[in-house]
């Protein structure tokens, strides 16, 4: 069994922890729970016609930029909330494998399962934030597939909404950037 090793704060703020383990198996079983439970409530909130009016910021047709601010907004309001959430993930009572500490010193043993617990929290947390996106685009109208132009079902743009919203801030701001952009000219020089 290969030793886990905590990495500094300087190395978190840059790279990322590239020391964590893999979540266990419990982590991605949870997740997958998670996930299914996100489809199963867009599928449930588009028959029992739950769902919103589309999210329009401008009256006319085309907002533009305008539009993915409702995504982001849900998306920072969604991570604000993990916040105050992530330190109760995994719920109580969470167990790692019990052979992933054997033949350890207790100190050891105690940083591998803090190591596995930290990699099983962000599993775990990306099952949540689905759910919680899936609920924000129903609840307000959000529908990222027709908002870029993508003819699907609602219950189908629900759930990607969901996973879109739930993925954080990162993805949308660097498709709103990717998106303005194509629409910047390019003057051939360069810098």
């Amino acid at each position: 069994m290969p030793k886990v090793k905590a990495t500094s704060p300087e190395n978190v703020a840059g790279e990322g922890d590239k020391s964590l383990p893999d979540p266990t198996s419990n982590a991605k079983l949870a997740l997958a729970g998670l996930l299914a439970a996100a489809v199963v409530l867009a599928i449930v909130a588009n028959a029992a016609k739950w769902t919103a009016t589309p999210f329009r910021p401008a009256k006319e047709q085309t907002a533009e930029f305008a539009l993915f601010a409702g995504f982001y907004v849900a998306a920072q309001v969604i991570e604000r909330l993990m916040e105050l959430v992530s330190s109760f993930l995994p719920w109580p009572g969470w167990k790692a494998p019990g052979n992933l500490t054997e033949g350890l010193s207790a100190t050891e043993a105690k940083t591998v399962k803090a190591a596995y617990l930290k990699a099983d929290r962000a599993t775990v947390a990306l099952g949540v934030t689905t759910i919680l996106g899936v609920l924000a685009s129903f609840l307000f109208g959000l529908y990222f597939l027709r908002s870029v132009g993508i003819s699907a079902s609602r219950t189908v743009d629900v759930a990607v909404t969901g996973i879109t919203i739930g993925a954080g801030t990162k993805p949308l701001h660097d498709l709103i950037s990717s998106l303005q952009n194509k629409n910047t000219p390019t003057t051939g020089t360069t810098t």
